[in-house]
């Protein structure tokens, strides 16, 4: 069992850290604006900066839908940024329960052009496992 630090919250979502060694975002059924999004993608790289993390875990559980604007930041100016300034290598997402909501997260998987390591769980121990090994 990992040790969780709770590093940020809102309404919107939680970023913990994970001993050993993962942020993990756990989303809320709330929907927020495209600009409270991109901050809490900021959140996300800072905490990635402040722990010195390369691997990400994004819990959708019944979060709406990613709006595309937020999809293409992402993938476009977020996920380049977040490998080049804070080495990220890696992400987990545990799939959220609407198919809508799958099939905008795995948009963005297939949308990107770095060589981000990237999978889609069932569930947080899978992820989590996934995570931890080499």
């Amino acid at each position: 069992m990992s040790i969780a630090t709770q590093y940020f919250h809102n309404a919107a979502a939680v970023i913990s850290y994970h001993a050993p060694g993962y942020l993990r975002v756990t989303w809320h059924p709330t929907v927020v604006s495209v600009a409270d999004l991109q901050a809490i993608y900021e959140h996300v790289l800072r905490a990635m900066h402040h722990y010195g993390c390369t691997r990400l875990m994004s819990v959708h559980g019944q979060r709406p839908p990613i709006p595309p604007q937020i999809q293409e930041w992402l993938t476009a100016q977020w996920v380049p940024r977040a490998m080049e300034e804070a080495g990220y290598d890696r992400c987990a997402v545990v799939e959220a329960d609407a198919p809508l909501s799958q099939l905008a997260a795995r948009s963005i998987g297939n949308s990107l052009m770095q060589p981000l390591r990237y999978h889609y769980f069932p569930t947080v121990r899978e992820a989590a496992d996934w995570l931890q090994k080499n």
